[in-house]
């Protein structure tokens, strides 16, 4: 694992050199590069000696930082800082898993023609719009400490602040065309209580690109974190 300054923060990455396009893993809400889709992603590349990225966020994971400081933008400029880091001017494949997926829309909007590829699983671009009815209590928190948390339903608590909510108001992907005309693969499963499956047909059809293709697991929770379920993920990647 190496790390480097960026934006008053120390942001932690994984990277492995190889052929082909850069695979860059974009981790949801309050995850980071430990998690089993993110290291199977690396191995994979590895065995096969392609190009591959792993990193943090800032405040998440093993990079430096305040949680709460973190926002879309900020997010997708670190993102942005380290991929510049380890490949600069390298074309790119980004793999975004639920938040990451948010993240991965606009950075690949900022590639542009770099972008090579874009696969994400059960993407969550403007979650905060459908996903985040919040309630009376956790207003009063937001006005009294500038956040609130929540149950995740993974094990601890998920904390929304009012800069990440105030910068997902600007950062929203879902109210028009989305300007990617590279090869896109959506990835969700029809039992996922925390992303809707049918937002995935909503991405695909906001997409410029022609090469878009959507995969349905009918048994598929939110994580889609099983062996079968990584091969099919590994399956796409292989594909683009």
């Amino acid at each position: 694992m190496t790390s480097f300054d960026h934006n008053g923060s120390r942001l932690a990455f994984r990277f492995t050199g190889g052929d082909g396009p850069v695979l860059v893993f974009l981790p949801g809400y309050m995850s980071d590069m430990s998690g089993s889709k993110a290291t199977a992603l690396f191995d994979w590349a590895v065995a096969r000696g392609r190009a591959c990225l792993l990193l943090d966020y800032s405040g998440c994971g093993a990079s430096g930082g305040d949680f709460l400081q973190g926002s879309i933008g900020r997010w997708t400029g670190d993102a942005r800082a380290v991929l510049a880091r380890v490949a600069p001017g390298a074309r790119v494949v980004l793999v975004g898993s639920s938040m990451g997926g948010w993240i991965a829309l606009h950075a690949g909007v900022m590639l542009g023609a770099r972008l090579a590829g874009l696969v994400l699983v059960a993407a969550a671009p403007d979650f905060p719009d459908w996903g985040l009815e919040i309630a009376p209590d956790e207003a009063a928190a937001l006005a009294v400490k500038g956040h609130f948390s929540r149950p995740s339903g993974y094990g601890g608590d998920y904390l929304y602040s009012r800069v990440f909510l105030d910068d997902a108001a600007a950062c929203r992907m879902l109210g028009g065309a989305i300007a990617i005309t590279a090869p896109v693969r959506l990835l969700h499963g029809q039992r996922d209580d925390a992303v809707p499956w049918r937002l995935s047909l909503d991405i695909a059809e906001r997409l410029a690109s022609d090469d878009v293709q959507a995969v349905l697991i009918k048994n598929g929770d939110h994580r889609l974190s099983r062996e079968t379920d990584i091969a099919r993920l590994l399956a796409l990647v292989d594909e683009l």
